[in-house]
C-alpha cells in the first residue's frame, strides 16, 4: 500500500490534530456532492485521477473496500482536493484551513467509503461504465 507522508515527524500530527469547532457543517452530504459529479472527469474519477496522480489510487481505492478507511494526513488531503474547494469551505465554514484539513482527515475517507458502497458493480471492485443503462442489468 502507498502512503505519502508530510515531513512531519512521526505521529505528532495525528496526535495534535483539533478536534472540529462547534456548528460542524453537513459534511457528508457536502462531500457527496463533490463526488457524485454527472461528468466523466469530475467527482469520484476526478478525485481517481488526483490520486493516481500523486501515487495514491490504491489508497483511495482501498477506502471504498474496507469498512473502516484509516484517516490521512493532512498533506495528503491537500493534494487530493482541489484548491478552489478548501477555499470554498473554509469561507463557507468560516474555520481557519488547518481546522478544516484537520477535519477532512478523517471524513474524505468515509465520504468516499459511502459514495463508493451506492454504486453497482460488475464485479469485485469495479464500478459500471458512464452512460450505462441501469434498465439492461
Amino acid at each position: 500500500m502507498t502512503t505519502a507522508y508530510s515531513g512531519v515527524a512521526g505521529g505528532s500530527e495525528r496526535a495534535s490534530a483539533p478536534s472540529p469547532p462547534a456548528g460542524p457543517p453537513e459534511w457528508a452530504a457536502y462531500l457527496e456532492a463533490l463526488l457524485t459529479g454527472g461528468e466523466p472527469r469530475n467527482g469520484y474519477e476526478a478525485l481517481l485521477h488526483r490520486a493516481a496522480d500523486i501515487g495514491l489510487y490504491d489508497v483511495v481505492r482501498s477506502w471504498g473496500m474496507t469498512d473502516t478507511p484509516m484517516p490521512i494526513d493532512k498533506m495528503t488531503t491537500r493534494l487530493l482536493l482541489p484548491a478552489e474547494m478548501l477555499v470554498a469551505i473554509t469561507r463557507e465554514t468560516a474555520w481557519s484551513e488547518d481546522e478544516t484539513l484537520a477535519v477532512l482527515t478523517t471524513e474524505l475517507p468515509l465520504a468516499v467509503r459511502r459514495h463508493s458502497t451506492r454504486q453497482r458493480f460488475n464485479r469485485f471492485g469495479h464500478t459500471g461504465c458512464h452512460g450505462e443503462d441501469p434498465v439492461r442489468r
